[in-house]
């Protein structure tokens, strides 16, 4: 009998390990710190403003987040639920977390679940008198050598996802670090070096630097401009592939976009994204559980999109590329504001899943130049696909797999109408002109109008319907030609990432010919379409430029023959719908 309860026992061990072998079980520790130990540098503004919101960014996104933070009293006075269990961060509490952390990811293992951990830190970045580089803490201090033996080695996680806004000074707009010569800025920079990983090639690393070594922080945002954009990315503005995931090349890309744009300041950010060797495609996030989320719509193409809450605390921002599907994962919140330069609206929590409402007209707008030079630039580059290829090959970065994008599984069903991987708004239409050989051969061409409507769908594929309606412009000897078709389209979009694209079209036609006192009609003719061209942008509408060959089988002095007519079409985008 007791032989039989221990194999049961081990018979029930087994089957629960082979259920969760599959799982991934995410962890989180976020430090944050305002104060300095250097007597030259002042305590930073909004470090504990970053550390609570990267706190409910990754319990948005289904990880499970300790904050270590010592809030001011602004921040204490907001009552935000992720400050209940807060503690501060000292050296204490860090090694205390980080053994609780052990402890959880070696049950995990035990269960057959993968763990993996991300390290955030936000605060001052500095050196000691013997140029040795360190993060502060409260009352203490995390040196290289501490950062790597005390806390990313000792979690015992299958990977290990270090995120770091390092700085050292503050400002309404003021670099988080005061002038820094290039032997400190290479010091700091070695503690998170692709060197320095190369060694763990589970751990991975994403932090932002300048020219000087500083980083910046921005009083609209009430946040670090790096830890805002990374966030921003991590909620799903970064999800170019849009499987739910964020790996280390779309954060990367994506930081990387938004910050283009910045001028005005004193250096120039950049990000580093080191993703781990062992596995570069190692997603930082996975799919987020249900929650408040948002898709942005075609209407907003091109255009910056904030989002914040009803205190004024930035959540999240994107430029959504033209054809960039996206879809932001928000922090709880009863009401959302989603504003652009020029418009917002508020949104009630249970309304999300609507979609955007009618924007209305901003009454407020940023002033003050350091102010106007981030609300320009920051977010004035989308991360479309043209850039983020070139991301990855100048950081040499593992891209994403494009296979089977949009739109991503794990956000269930697509709402009504959304069938492209491109954006909600699957539904295109456009208005052509066209001309080509005219039928039967009656004077030397046809021309007039088309409509086309096409349905995006997965993998650059489309499908639709086309209605054109040609005629010879003057009769060639007393006789014209009059043509009108209705057929359905399939076709093949960004052919080998370029902007060409091929369709074929099968449908039924109508054609008549006139001479003076004589009409003469075929009401049941069988037509197609073919046509090859590429698609370009001209101020500010799309445009497609196509070669096109048609065939129509008609019938002629009682005989059926098919009827050939080459042309070329110009059509523009009137607009989408859902």
């Amino acid at each position: 009998m007791n032989k039989l309860g221990v194999l049961l026992g081990v018979a029930a061990l087994m089957a629960a390990r082979d259920a969760s072998a599959d799982e991934v079980v995410r962890r989180a520790l976020v430090i944050a710190h305002n104060g300095s130990d250097d007597p030259s540098l002042p305590a930073l503004r909004f470090a504990d403003d970053d550390g609570v919101l990267w706190a409910e960014t990754l319990q948005r996104l289904g990880v499970e987040t300790t904050l270590l933070v010592d809030p001011d009293e602004a921040t204490r006075a907001e009552g935000r639920p992720v400050l209940t269990g807060a503690r501060p961060p000292t050296p204490d509490e860090v090694k205390r977390e980080v053994a609780r952390l052990r402890a959880a990811n070696l049950a995990d293992d035990e269960l057959g679940r993968e763990t993996d951990v991300l390290v955030v830190y936000v605060g001052h970045g500095n050196t000691d008198d013997m140029g040795r580089a360190y993060f502060t803490l409260a009352g203490g201090r995390l040196d290289k050598a501490a950062l790597y033996a005390d806390v990313v080695d000792p979690l015992a996680a299958d990977y290990v996802h270090v995120i770091v806004d390092a700085c050292r000074a503050s400002g309404v707009v003021g670099s988080r670090g005061g002038q820094m010569d290039a032997a400190v800025v290479a010091e700091l920079r070695g503690m998170l070096a692709r060197e320095q990983l190369a060694t763990r090639p589970t751990v991975g690393a994403v932090f932002a630097e300048s020219d000087d070594g500083e980083t910046h922080e921005w009083s609209r945002l009430r946040a670090g401009v790096f830890s805002h954009v990374a966030r921003s990315g991590l909620l799903g503005a970064a999800d170019i592939n849009g499987d739910g995931q964020v790996e280390y090349s779309e954060l990367g890309a994506f930081v990387s976009a938004s910050l283009r744009g910045v001028k005005g300041l004193p250096a120039r950010l950049s990000v580093h994204a080191f993703a781990p060797t062992s596995a570069p495609r190692r997603p930082l996030v996975g799919p987020a559980p249900d929650g408040p989320s948002l898709m942005l719509s075609t209407q907003l193409a091109l255009s910056r999109v904030s989002v914040e809450d009803t205190d004024g605390r930035r959540l999240a921002d994107v430029r959504r590329a033209e054809d960039q599907y996206v879809m932001l994962r928000l922090p709880e919140r009863d009401e959302y504001w989603v504003r652009t330069p020029t418009s917002e609206a508020r949104i009630p929590r249970a309304l999300l899943a609507d979609g955007l409402p009618p924007l209305n007209p901003r009454e407020l707008q940023e002033r003050g130049p350091a102010e106007e030079a981030l609300s320009r630039g920051l977010f004035a580059v989308p991360l479309d696909k043209d850039f983020y290829d070139q991301y990855v090959v100048a950081a040499g970065l593992v891209p994403v797999d494009f296979t089977h994008a949009f739109p991503p599984g794990a956000m269930g069903p697509p709402p009504l109408g959304l069938l492209s991987r491109k954006s909600p708004d699957a539904l295109t239409w456009e208005v052509g002109l066209q001309g080509h050989q005219a039928p039967l051969r009656v004077g030397p061409f046809s021309a007039g109008p088309s409509l086309s409507l096409r349905w995006n769908m997965l993998d650059s594929f489309h499908y639709g319907v086309r209605g054109a309606y040609t005629l010879t412009p003057w009769a060639s000897k007393g006789v014209r030609t009059y043509r009108a078709t209705v057929q359905g389209l399939f076709g093949v979009r960004d052919v080998a990432r370029t902007p060409l694209f091929i369709e074929a079209g099968l449908g039924w036609g109508a054609l008549a010919v006139s001479s003076p006192g004589k009409y003469m009609g075929d009401l049941t003719v069988l037509t197609s379409h073919a046509a090859a061209g590429a698609t370009a942008r001209w101020f500010g509408v799309r445009w497609r430029l196509a070669a096109t060959a048609a065939m129509d089988r008609v019938t002629l002095d009682g005989a059926n023959r098919w009827d050939g007519m080459l042309g070329m079409e110009l059509a523009a985008t009137l607009g989408h719908s859902k």
